[in-house]
């Protein structure tokens, strides 16, 4: 054939080639001719490449190497001998049935191609069979042969929608569509509670012996109530929990449920609505709708695989292989399996999607990665899902070696999420509703219980939320065990950051005998078991070398709890280093963390108490807004109890389990008039040793409330419990118990206790512990009260970005973080990041920080005199920024000698003021000890009131605008020959100054003083007698300049020296 044709051409006006005059030329001579002039064109090298074509409609008669010569079977396609570079396409829109097998492989410039051509839905290969001639058996079911079918049907689908398994009792029966375990017999044999009136015998059981099991076992003998099963499960039943019986004739009630006769290879089916033969039925039949092994450089896309009895996709001893952009559904069991060992696994752009046991599976391999994947509804019908551990999880890879498991997202599962094994990275994921049909599982879980090593494994910026769990128990009515990001059983070496968790029924962070983890600036809210765990009884790893930091737990409501450090033993000052975290529970911001040693004592402990009995989070933060959830509607004016004790203890009593409780008033001053005096005259001894102080409150009523108020005060930080109990037997509780906390300073507070039953004669009650500390009271009322509850959500709101790009949240109100940022209007949140904001009614106050220090080049052992000054810069509003708290972080080789009402811990200096309303001034002396250049840092950590334009402990620099940080270099000489043990430091030569005197005196900037002699104390007063700046610790022949941020005004100066002299003089501060 001659190519050029015999086509006669005209010649348009600018010479190019028009429209031929012949246009008879067919389709097959073009692509005939393209093919020649291609093959003539490209090197021999890729002569040998093929591409197949498949069709629903082609012939297998063919060569399949074109499309109107296309295969039309899986059958055909798997006798071809593939080979490196082939490609095999098959026609969208078509449907293929059977099990397509790769045993050749590609190579890494050309790898085997299976993917699809044409337009439409992407095509289909489907293990599963259609299921016609259906016989109307009366009473809505339907039955039909599936000679393909085997020895088990493991899904059935109508026009590709899962239809249910028959089972009994049916999903929304009462008591939660299950069966009650009443006894047992080891596995083997179990009695219900309800009574069985159908012979079960050759039917299956699925129950659950435990939170992370689900078996299923076969029922080979029924006498009554009681089962005989043929169970292999190594687990023991479990009285009380729950079980259902499927695959038998008798489960089929509901629409779509279906059952298959192994014996005669017939499928029934439910069917209300209709004729199934006017419907399109399968049932798997196939194990696998694409089975692969001993292949590499593979890549498969843009496929759906679905309905396979056993796997949708099953590979062995596999490497580089590519699944891309396909949709793996409705799968009899799992969706991928890859086991064997291999390397470079890719798994991207996917849909892995109603699958009723494990979606991914992927065993000992080396550099896996998975990315951009959706999972969905995978193992969520405990029917469903195969028996024993490790199953209806999304994802679980078991690779030794860089897996990389990105930007997927997870959405509703039976149980866990995302689990790894080594050398792994977790990052920027999104994960919702796991844990659906199991518990003590997590969107995110590691185990080693095997204690193999384990390294670098980074679990990053993910957002994990609403984890379901399950009761156990069907007495029980509590769903939990669904963790947000769960570490178990001796797994080290994990550095988890920056991930949030919230609302699971369970724990956001459990950490159960892990070693070196590092857990960094995660956010855990709203989870209902408590935010973070680091637990320890029974396992044989100890935690050890853990390091939390900078992470905000916050609690929703008032009776979530926050944090829990728990161990079998006493060594919870062993378990690593906690630094820099926010403990927070706004509605009810007391008692924020469980500490259990020993394994039987337990205390529930303030932050401070935490940090005092186990020097722990010495730098960490509680709420900077606290709620309450409540709102008093109306009070009454009549008092069911009025304590002042001005004169008596008015009728309160004692009782304690060792007769060494007392409640005596008091008129020591310790609160004002008299007081009830709470404490322990005689110690018992007893580690269990407890108090109760009560007054008669006569009658109460159910479901009314009753508002406390009562001022208290203690030697020492307390907690103390209120509530109501009844005065007779069975002396029961008649409310619920709340806890305060007591401390030195007297403290008012308001509770409001709600009436559980109705009660005759109650007790206002106070319960307290035999600590040595001693509690006094004053002003106890207690009057009937009409309140209305708050709810959290308008106060504590949790914003998160799930995309990977910036998110903007626009904002109604005005807001603060836990850090005392403010946030008004809109707000930004960078991917897979979130900020959890406290509803603020009050203004903001800018409070600024400032540093100075006298002198900044030193040598060995000088003194260096700093002050710091904290000013409100918003006076114009007449507000008061109470409790500003401020950090200074002291660099090794500064040695503090001298800082006078100040905290040092951790290397870190810090100072309180209680009310800011101009500025204040500390200060403070370092000592350096070594030469060297030293940055002394300090920053506003703290505020009552929110900061409009800085970031107290952003541990950032966020710009120029930050005034709320001040830094100073100092730098640190070695002596040399010619200094003396007489040289003092921060000293410098003053021409025009008289010694024992001020000056200048007045001044608009700052005073300057030497010493004489040395100082114990310097005090600078306004004339009535208001502190507002002091100095300890100045040495002799010490200059200092002081004064630059006082006020206009006149001021004494009190110098008290150590030899016991004092002097007094006025000094003038003007106007600038």
């Amino acid at each position: 054939m001659n190519c050029a044709g015999h086509n006669s051409y005209q010649t348009n006006r600018s010479g190019f080639i028009g429209i031929p005059i012949n246009m008879y030329i067919s389709k097959q001579r073009v692509l005939y001719c393209l093919t020649l002039f291609i093959y003539t064109i490209l090197p021999s090298t890729v002569l040998a490449q093929t591409t197949y074509f498949v069709s629903g409609a082609g012939n297998d008669a063919t060569d399949g190497r074109s499309f109107n010569a296309a295969f039309r079977s899986i059958d055909r396609v798997n006798q071809l001998t593939l080979k490196a570079g082939d490609s095999l396409l098959f026609r969208r829109g078509d449907v293929f049935r059977g099990t397509l097998l790769i045993r050749q492989s590609g190579s890494a410039t050309r790898p085997i191609l299976i993917g699809a051509y044409g337009n439409g839905a992407k095509p289909v290969l489907t293990g599963s069979v259609s299921v016609t001639n259906w016989v109307n058996l009366g009473n809505n079911r339907w039955q039909a042969p599936c000679p393909d079918c085997g020895s088990r049907v493991t899904g059935m689908y109508r026009n590709g929608v899962s239809l249910p398994l028959g089972r009994y009792p049916n999903p929304d029966a009462p008591n939660r569509g299950y069966l009650t375990v009443q006894a047992h017999a080891g596995n083997s044999q179990l009695t219900s509670q309800e009574p069985l009136t159908t012979n079960w015998t050759g039917a299956e059981v699925v129950l659950a012996p435990t939170y992370w099991i689900i078996d299923r076992a076969g029922i080979t003998q029924q006498d009554g109530n009681t089962l005989t099963l043929n169970n292999p499960s190594t687990y023991t039943l479990t009285d009380t929990w729950g079980f259902l019986i499927q695959n038998h004739p008798a489960t089929l009630d509901q629409t779509g449920e279906w059952y298959y006769n192994p014996a005669n290879h017939t499928l029934q089916l439910y069917d209300d609505r209709g004729n199934p033969n006017t419907q399109t039925i399968t049932a798997t039949a196939a194990n696998r709708s694409i089975d692969i092994a001993n292949a590499s450089f593979i890549t498969i896309k843009s496929l759906r695989i679905t309905e396979a009895k056993t796997e949708n996709l099953f590979a062995s001893n596999v490497s580089d292989l590519v699944l891309s952009d396909n949709d793996f559904t409705n799968a009899g069991e799992d969706g991928i399996v890859i086991q064997g060992t291999g390397r470079n696994i890719l798994i991207e752009a996917s849909t892995i999607r109603d699958i009723n046991n494990n979606g991914v599976n992927i065993g000992s391999y080396q550099t896996v990665t998975f990315r951009k994947n959706t999972l969905k509804n995978i193992g969520v019908a405990p029917n469903r899902g195969k028996s024993g551990d490790g199953q209806f999880t999304a994802f679980q890879c078991f690779a030794t070696q860089n897996t990389l498991i990105e930007n997927n997202v997870v959405d509703s599962v039976g149980y866990i999420g995302v689990s790894v094994f080594s050398n792994s990275t977790i990052r920027q994921n999104s994960i919702a509703n796991f844990c659906m049909v199991k518990s003590d599982g997590g969107g995110i879980y590691l185990w080693n219980g095997n204690q193999l090593p384990l390294h670098d494994i980074r679990i990053e910026s993910n957002i994990v939320q609403k984890g379901v769990g399950t009761t156990g128990s069907l007495l029980s009515d509590v769903y939990s065990g669904a963790h947000g990001i769960f570490l178990d059983d001796c797994v080290e070496s994990v550095m988890v950051t920056d991930n949030t968790i919230s609302d699971c029924h369970g724990l956001g962070i459990y950490m159960h005998a892990v070693s070196r983890v590092s857990l960094l600036r995660n956010t855990c809210f709203n989870n209902s078991v408590g935010q973070l765990i680091l637990y320890n009884y029974n396992a044989q790893c100890f935690p050890r070398n853990n390091t939390l930091r900078q992470n905000i737990l916050v609690a929703k409501t008032a009776t979530q709890p926050v944090a829990g450090y728990i161990s079998g033993a006493n060594d919870l000052s062993d378990f690593g280093l906690m630094a820099q975290n926010y403990y927070a529970r706004p509605v009810n911001d007391v008692f924020t963390i469980r500490a259990v040693y020993n394994r039987t004592v337990v205390n529930d402990l303030s932050l401070s108490q935490w940090q005092t009995q186990f020097k722990q989070d010495l730098t960490s933060k509680t709420s900077p807004i606290t709620y309450k959830d409540y709102r008093i509607k109306s009070l009454s004016s009549n008092a069911l109890a009025t304590s002042t004790f001005t004169n008596s203890s008015e009728d309160w009593s004692t009782w304690s389990p060792y007769n060494n409780g007392s409640a005596s008033w008091s008129i020591n001053g310790q609160l004002e008039g008299g007081s009830l005096q709470v404490s322990f005259p005689q110690a018992s001894g007893q580690n269990d040793s407890y108090m109760l102080a009560y007054k008669n409150i006569q009658s109460v009523t159910k479901s009314k409330s009753y508002r406390l108020l009562f001022d208290a005060r203690a030697t020492a930080a307390k907690k103390i419990v209120v509530f109501m109990r009844q005065q007779n037997s069975p002396y029961q509780d008649l409310s619920s118990r709340y806890e305060v906390l007591a401390e030195p300073a007297k403290k008012t507070y308001e509770l409001v206790l709600t009436a559980l039953v109705n009660d005759p004669s109650a007790l206002l009650t106070i319960q307290v512990q035999e600590d040595n500390q001693t509690v006094w009271l004053d002003n106890v009322s207690l009057k009937e009260t009409v309140i209305e509850p708050v709810n959290p959500d308008n106060l504590i709101r949790l914003h998160y970005n799930p995309t990977t790009k910036d998110s903007l949240i626009v904002l109604k109100g005005t807001f603060r973080d836990v850090k005392n940022h403010y946030y008004t209007r809109q707000l930004t949140l960078k991917p897979f990041t979130s900020v959890i904001l406290l509803s603020d009614s009050l203004p903001p106050v800018d409070v600024s920080l400032s540093l100075k220090v006298v002198q900044t080049a030193l040598k060995v052992g000088d003194v260096a005199s700093f002050s710091l000054t904290l000013r409100n810069e918003s006076p114009g509003q007449n507000k008061i920024s109470s409790r500003v708290q401020w950090a200074c972080q002291l660099p090794a080789n500064l040695m503090l000698i001298g800082g006078s009402g100040l905290s040092y811990k951790e290397g870190e200096l810090s100072g309180t003021v209680q009310q800011l309303k101009t500025d204040t001034t500390f200060a403070f002396q370092l000592k350096a000890t070594m030469a060297g250049q030293y940055i002394v840092a300090a920053r506003v950590t703290a505020t009552t009131y929110a900061d409009p334009d800085s970031t107290p402990d952003s541990d950032t620099d966020e710009g120029d605008d930050e005034d709320d940080e001040a830094s100073i270099h100092l730098s640190v000489q070695q002596l040399t020959a010619v200094d003396t043990t007489n040289l003092v430091t921060a000293t410098e030569p003053v021409a025009a100054s008289t010694k024992h005197a001020v000056y200048p005196n007045p001044t608009a900037s700052e005073f300057s003083f030497i010493t004489e002699a040395d100082v114990a104390t310097l005090r600078v007063a306004d004339m009535l007698g208001r502190e507002c700046l002091r100095l300890d610790a100045v040495r002799r022949d010490q200059l200092i300049h002081f004064g630059q941020q006082l006020p206009a005004g006149l001021y004494l100066l009190t110098i008290q020296y150590t030899s016991g002299e004092q002097r007094t003089m006025k000094v003038v501060k003007r106007d600038n």
